[in-house]
């Protein structure tokens, strides 16, 4: 049985991630399979492709479906704990939440942790939460992806 909506929204550790996205999101339902909205792809104000690397190419070898839409966004989230563990947003935007090794191991290939957003203020994981790093199609972020899954699973 899947977590309830308001499992997954209210999780502590989901906190800072659902103040960002809440607040460019506001009235919309906190949580929502991609099966309830007509072409999620293209119609979450996030670019397809952005979408396809998050839930299709990142999540495909995970054991179990995490594909949700959290605050208007896409979004991966443990469906054992509720944790979210992934996102993607803009057209430039995706993250993963990470273990310490491989967060490290992202960082040391390049991956930041605060990108520019064109004309609003720079978005800086540090907002949302210490374990965060944006990705950018590094050759390893389908293995951090389950890292990710799996940290996620903990209920850390």
């Amino acid at each position: 049985m899947p977590l309830a909506a308001g499992i997954i929204a209210g999780h502590p550790a989901n906190a800072g991630f659902r103040r960002h996205r809440e607040a460019g999101h506001p009235g919309v339902d906190p949580v929502r399979s991609p099966e309830e909205v007509v072409r999620p792809y293209d119609s979450l104000g996030t670019h397809p492709d952005l979408v396809a690397r998050l839930w299709d190419e990142l999540a495909k070898g995970l054991p179990r479906e995490c594909r949700l839409i959290f605050f208007g966004g896409p979004a991966l989230v443990h469906p054992g704990t509720g944790i979210l563990f992934g996102f993607a947003e803009g057209t430039h935007t995706y993250a993963l939440r990470l273990p310490e090794p491989e967060r490290l191991e992202a960082q040391r290939q390049g991956a930041a942790r605060v990108v520019p957003h064109g004309k609003r203020p720079s978005f800086d994981l540090n907002d949302i939460g210490s374990e965060w790093i944006f990705c950018r199609w590094y050759k390893e972020e389908e293995t951090w992806c389950r890292a990710a899954y799996d940290f996620a699973g903990i209920g850390s």
